[in-house]
């Protein structure tokens, strides 16, 4: 045991922290990544409003028929807490996967999901401005600075990913803006 290097205990934690949150991460990415595919593909099928709808009719569904069934939980009766859900279940998910799901009349599924990326540096962002404990360092700076750069650079050039589409920047702002509204619920969620 002396001839290991010693480590100190938050060292040993992150990096344990780390390692153990690789498959979660993989999965996760697998999941948005085959969504914005499956997504993709049923545009095609249905207006995006009405796909959009859809999921998240078998998503309540889903949600209230375990939630009932559960013998551990109990429906809450708090009137604020509802009418947080509301607001943050339509500004949380509903205007940005409405957004994400027409942007794919214009952009393709690899081009939304890069643009995508930079959600978590739009929270971060807006983090520092609205969350007292939550500011920025010269390494997160650097981190937005780089996902916006690349978001930008796509937008610049046009880029969509389609062989024949036009109006992509109608695209962009389909990611863009529903991104910043979801972005503003995770702050609005933490306060």
């Amino acid at each position: 045991l002396h001839s290991f290097p010693t480590r100190r205990s938050s060292d040993l934690g992150a990096t344990i922290m780390t390692t153990q949150a690789i498959p979660y991460i993989v999965l996760l990415g697998f999941m948005y990544g085959s969504t914005l595919i499956a997504s993709r593909f049923s545009v095609g099928q249905y207006e995006p409003l009405t796909y959009i709808g859809l999921r998240l009719t078998m998503a309540a569904a889903a949600h209230i028929i375990i939630y009932t069934v559960s013998r551990q939980r109990h429906w809450p009766k708090d009137r604020w807490l509802w009418i947080h859900a509301i607001v943050l279940g339509v500004i949380g998910t509903a205007i940005p996967m409405s957004g994400m799901v027409m942007s794919l009349q214009y952009l393709s599924s690899g081009i939304t999901s890069i643009l995508i990326t930079i959600g978590p540096a739009i929270t971060v962002l807006f983090a520092h401005f609205f969350l007292d404990d939550e500011r920025l360092t010269w390494r997160t700076s650097i981190g937005i600075g780089l996902a916006l750069a690349g978001a930008v650079l796509l937008a610049l050039r046009g880029e969509t990913g389609l062989a024949d589409s036009s109006g992509s920047w109608i695209g962009y702002m389909l990611v863009f803006f529903p991104m910043v509204i979801g972005s503003g619920s995770t702050i609005y969620a933490r306060k």
